[in-house]
């Protein structure tokens, strides 16, 4: 063993200690070898007599700086790695450095010249569950061994050895606790081989899953409906569903509807985690219908509702060498970005750019230099473009250099098209890569360009200097005035034709651009958590947002300007233009439990038939939240929508329960 291997392993950090058994191998023959050495001395979760899966999480060893993580491919607690060994923490650190040099400071320098958010390259993915349940590691083990890339190959192979050896101590664990015999029959059989039935399908799913951090599930219905006869697996899903809870994010249902469909929406009740998202058809049932608002209307904020008919269109228009059958296996990984669920590889959130941040400079630099609005709009494009291009290339740059250095070994494994194409997860192997770009403050942007239009041009009520002292200075007529000026949310024919306008010339920018590594750029429009913190960096602006604060949270109205209503408002929705958001733009929705539930069933139906792509919803009251803010243990089981995904209200930073207190809450 190399002398720096067994300083990590006397410390007790094996999956260190496999990644320096041979500092001259390639990154995939040393990750793999780290991953199989975590596998092989992680600490098993004890056994919960409750549940009838196991294992309950990632693997994991007690009291190890250095552990696995499902997409930075570890991470380090660098207190307890120099508690342990100085020594070893300035070697692990300076490896460290190399594996994560993924962005030169030239990148990030021009990204944030143009007002972008950091290169994050997040990546949200579901196993290939379809095969694992079909084939087990068996099946892999044969494809494995008909590759040609020797190197490769062992790597693989290592890591299957790993994988087998976990398997195998779980087996004997359960074994000496008595677990429930039914468990213990299952995991003999599988994930090593294929499934016959929904149980050990679930168990195979629910196996891997683990070792995979629990992200995903991803098309839930593209592997588990062949298993299932009928029977009720409501504790089975929400042993899964409880376990994607501590660590994962979403699954996809429908369109196969069945008694299972609806299963997984009452497994999935109650719980922030997994995010169910409901692909929606013109047929979809009734009863999943009632299903579905029920668990809306009892405040669960479950399922999302996601337009299937929409959705596979632009899938196949953007990826048309794609057969039907991967296109239907569409799943919004994550909060929700889309991906064919098992064959993917896309970043989550690869850049998110501050298109009110690029409007907000443009105006204070050149506002004074354009005689028209339509002028200071060009200008404001050939920014917006300039930044776009900062965007693309830093992408570029990014995922060539990770290319180079890093390996995703169990997505590399199990992600349909690497081991056909003898190429990482990492390196584009799967068989669909693309990069997913995300956007900030449209909304916002939209409104300003309004004010500005009318307040400076139309009217001229003041020039470009004056206009940009009475924003800055709070004025009190200012601000009057442009509250009165068209904006997004009211079915304005004006405002609707500018922010069509500005989506479609936006997107399209994207649709033209190369990709390094695979298909292209795939842009999508939800915030997660970062309209707080674009919002910070933002002065104030014209559509009446103060110095700092958040900018919108998702492709609605801004908060308190959806004044007539949510048909208005989503009639205004749908003019932005979301053929070419080939990820999903969000949509918030906020209603009282006293809104009509056959209201709400024609307005996302209606919303759907005018090509809106996703809506997400909340059913609680304003007051129930400003009273679970001032008294969070009376009201810990509060579940909300943010910026694409659910969660405890009482869980969010204080400026994330305000920006949800702050929406429009409709009551009827």
């Amino acid at each position: 063993m190399d002398d720096i291997a067994k300083l990590f392993s006397d410390i007790g950090e094996p999956l260190a200690a496999g990644l320096f058994e041979d500092p001259t191998a390639s990154v995939a023959r040393r990750f793999c070898r780290g991953y199989r050495r975590m596998y092989e001395e992680c600490t098993l979760a004890e056994y919960d007599p409750s549940s009838c899966l196991y294992p309950y999480g990632t693997p994991m060893k007690e009291g190890a700086a250095i552990q696995l993580d499902y997409c930075g491919q570890y991470w380090i607690d660098t207190d307890i790695l120099k508690e342990k060994s100085p020594d070893a923490e300035r070697i692990f650190l300076e490896f460290d450095r190399v594996q994560n040099s993924f962005v030169t400071g030239e990148d990030r320098q021009e990204v944030r010249k143009y007002a972008c958010g950091n290169i994050e390259a997040w990546n949200h993915s579901a196993l290939d569950f379809d095969r694992i349940t079909a084939e087990g590691l068996t099946g892999y083990e044969k494809r494995i061994l008909e590759m040609k890339d020797e190197d490769l190959k062992a790597a693989l192979l290592d890591l299957l050895k790993g994988i087998r050896t976990y398997l195998c101590r779980s087996v004997e664990y359960l074994e000496s606790v008595n677990a429930a015999e039914k468990l213990i029959n299952a995991l003999k059989k599988v994930p090593e081989n294929p499934s016959d039935t929904a149980y050990e399908a679930l168990v195979s799913a629910n196996f891997m899953m683990c070792l995979d951090s629990c992200d995903n599930l991803g098309y839930v219905d593209g592997w588990l409906p062949r298993y299932w006869k009928g029977e009720d697996l409501s504790k089975e899903l929400r042993d899964i569903a409880l376990n994607i809870f501590r660590g994962g994010w979403s699954l996809t249902v429908g369109p196969e509807y069945s008694e299972l469909t609806k299963q997984w929406i009452k497994a999935c009740q109650g719980l922030p985690r997994p995010m169910v998202e409901l692909r929606v058809t013109p047929d979809m049932p009734d009863d999943l219908w009632e299903l579905a608002l029920d668990s809306i209307f009892a405040g669960y904020s479950q399922p999302s509702f996601y337009n299937d008919t929409a959705i596979l269109r632009r899938l196949r228009e953007r990826i048309p060498h794609a057969p039907e059958e991967d296109i239907n296996k569409f799943a919004g990984m994550g909060c929700t970005e889309t991906s064919l669920s098992g064959m993917t590889f896309s970043g989550g959130i690869d850049v998110n750019l501050s298109v009110l941040g690029v409007f907000d400079r443009c105006m204070r630099e050149e506002l004074s230099e354009h005689e028209s609005f339509e002028s200071f709009y060009e200008a404001f494009f050939k920014r917006l473009h300039r930044a776009q291009d900062a965007v693309i290339n830093s992408i570029n740059n990014y995922y060539k250099k990770r290319a180079e250095i890093a390996f995703a070994p169990l997505r590399t494994l199990f992600t349909r098209g690497c081991i056909e194409n003898e190429k990482g997860y990492l390196q584009g192997g799967a068989k669909y890569t693309y990069a997913m770009p995300c956007d900030s403050g449209i909304p916002n942007t939209v409104d300003s360009l309004l004010v500005l239009k009318k307040l400076v041009y139309e009217d001229k009520l003041y020039t470009p200097s004056e206009f940009i002292a009475a924003l800055d200075g709070e004025d009190e007529r200012f601000r009057a005035l442009a509250a009165k000026c068209p904006h997004y949310g009211v079915a304005d024919p004006e405002a609707d034709r500018l922010l069509s306008g500005l989506t479609d010339r936006f997107y399209a920018y994207y649709r033209k651009a190369e990709f390094s590594l695979g298909i292209g750029f795939m842009p999508t429009s939800h915030q997660f958590v970062r309209h707080i913190g674009v919002g910070r960096a933002i002065g104030a602006t014209p559509d009446g947002r103060h110095s700092g604060e958040p900018v919108a949270d998702s492709i609605a109205a801004l908060n308190g300007k959806a004044v007539d209503g949510p048909t208005s408002m989503l009639l205004s929705a749908a003019c932005f233009d979301q053929e070419m958001i080939y990820g999903i733009p969000i949509l918030n929705l906020n209603i009282n439990n006293t809104f009509s539930r056959s209201s709400l069933r024609a307005l996302i139906e209606t919303y759907f038939k005018m090509n809106g792509t996703q809506m997400q919803i909340t059913c609680q009251s304003r007051e129930t939240l400003i009273a679970a803010k001032k008294d969070p243990e009376k009201y810990r089981d509060i579940i909300v929508r943010v910026g694409g995904f659910s969660d405890y209200f009482c869980n969010l930073d204080p400026a994330l329960q305000d920006a949800v207190i702050a929406r429009t809450n409709f009551t009827e």
